[in-house]
């Protein structure tokens, strides 16, 4: 029964590629299915795979093959278990990934193998540098004395994800922390490299009109699919629109916003959103508590800090 059950669900998966396959696959699924309404197997099914397995190994090795022979059920269980128990943390992983944007769970920044393109994320945290991280001129919101500085790009959606837990952040340690957002177009995300110059054109017009329109170009972020795109949504942030169509169509500030690029790309970053928080790292969209376990981490920091000077 153990056996067929594990037969039942292998072959079923190598049965979509090879016939022969399939006729194991229907054998073993008509054994459990007698099983479990309490009538005997009437394929000699389980009797026939243990002699080809056990058979198949003693050609290699009779030791073994009896070994195999003598413990084929006890073989069988701590499969199914170990089957069951992979079944069980991809489920995990899935939830996790739904959830908290990492199979992993919301705690963890390591890459997400149900996810490689999650957040653009292709390698390890251990690669960034935060002690290379600088605010440069870029938009801040804010104030304090920890600064989080983000590299984020307006068409990613993993950073759209992020932005709720950032304002919830901000609000619970106002006067505390300040959030400097830097541009690091994806360039998977199409008209990121251009998302990210409308940002600045807007920035260019004050910082209370940049976040306005920060915010704006998240909440239509699905709808910027052209250069006109980006020009509506600064008229109807309120921008002085004239001027915001000549600064996008003379990419007035492209070298600036490769100049963040770079600036993200020797930091060690290589996907959105990546935030760093004194020496402490965050990759993707994570919960709240994370965010405060490195905001609260680099309070204790700066007063141990301080400390040592007085």
């Amino acid at each position: 029964m153990v056996f067929c059950i594990i037969a039942a669900v292998v072959f079923g998966i190598l049965g979509i590629f090879s016939a022969k396959y399939r006729a194991y696959a229907k054998e073993a699924f008509r054994c459990v299915s007698r099983t479990v309404t309490f009538r005997p197997c009437d394929t000699e099914f389980n009797r026939k795979m243990k002699a080809k397995i056990t058979a198949s190994l003693m050609k290699r090795s009779e030791k073994l093959g009896r070994l195999v022979y003598r413990r084929f059920e006890l073989l069988s269980w701590l499969f199914l278990a170990s089957m069951i128990a992979s079944l069980f943390l991809a489920g995990l992983g899935g939830y996790n990934l739904a959830v908290y944007g990492n199979c992993n769970g919301p705690e963890s920044t390591d890459i997400c193998i149900l996810n490689p393109e999650g957040a653009s994320i292709v390698g390890s945290s251990a690669a960034l540098r935060p002690e290379l991280v600088t605010e440069d001129d870029d938009p801040s919101t804010g104030s304090g004395n920890i600064t989080i500085v983000e590299f984020g790009c307006h068409l990613c959606p993993y950073t759209k994800k992020a932005e709720p837990v950032m304002k919830e952040l901000l609000k619970k340690y106002e006067g505390k922390i300040r959030l400097v957002f830097r541009n690091f177009p994806v360039k998977r995300h199409r008209l990121s490299t251009e998302a990210a110059e409308a940002s600045e054109c807007a920035h260019e017009q004050g910082n209370a009109l940049y976040w306005k329109y920060h915010d704006m170009m998240f909440e239509k972020q699905k709808e910027l699919d052209s250069i006109n795109a980006f020009k509506a949504l600064a008229k109807a942030a309120g921008l002085d629109a004239a001027r915001f169509d000549e600064c996008i169509d003379s990419q007035k500030y492209l070298e600036e916003v490769k100049k963040d690029f770079m600036d993200g790309q020797a930091a060690g970053v290589y996907g959105t959103p990546t935030f760093f928080i004194g020496n402490a790292t965050i990759i993707g969209p994570k919960s709240l508590a994370e965010f405060e376990k490195a905001v609260n981490g680099q309070m204790i920091r700066n007063e141990e800090i301080n400390a040592c000077v007085d």
